[in-house]
């Protein structure tokens, strides 16, 4: 097995929770003895990899929140015949099932983004960690 492969293997049995492990709150105890077989370079690909999905998934959030107002305003426009008040307006484009579905897909957009930040913090964390381990280790052959 080359390098590559061994990466791309090790991220798709990624370390963390698993499915119905997250719905207990309980970590695997599968997931945590895999961390312990990675490398600090391992840590580093998963981080980079896990980064970058960071950062899709926030630009798309971002993209949707700066649309927002464009898609109140097109609702607005649809509903405006002249006989509405501003408020009622304002209501009614708030209410309108194209708006919440749009609102849906922006709380979506910034639950994945959230959830790929904690899970690139976790990959710094656990580099540090291992680091900091690999630093005792070897300072404690040095005493030997």
């Amino acid at each position: 097995m080359d390098k590559t492969s061994s990466v791309n293997l090790k991220a798709s049995q990624e370390p963390g929770v698993s499915g119905t492990a997250a719905a207990s709150g309980a970590v695997s105890a599968a997931a945590s003895a895999s961390t312990d077989r990675l490398g600090l370079e391992d840590i580093v690909h998963l981080a980079n990899k896990v980064g970058l999905e960071y950062v899709a998934a926030r630009k798309e959030a971002e993209r949707l929140e700066l649309l927002k107002n464009t898609i109140r305003s097109r609702i607005a426009i649809r509903l405006d015949d002249g006989s509405h008040s501003e408020a009622k307006l304002r209501r009614l484009m708030e209410t309108d099932p194209e708006y919440e579905d749009f609102l849906m897909k922006l709380v979506s957009a910034r639950a994945e983004a959230e959830k790929l930040r904690v899970r690139y913090e976790s990959y710094k964390n656990l580099f540090d960690a291992k680091r900091s381990l690999l630093s005792y280790q070897k300072a404690e052959m040095k005493l030997l």
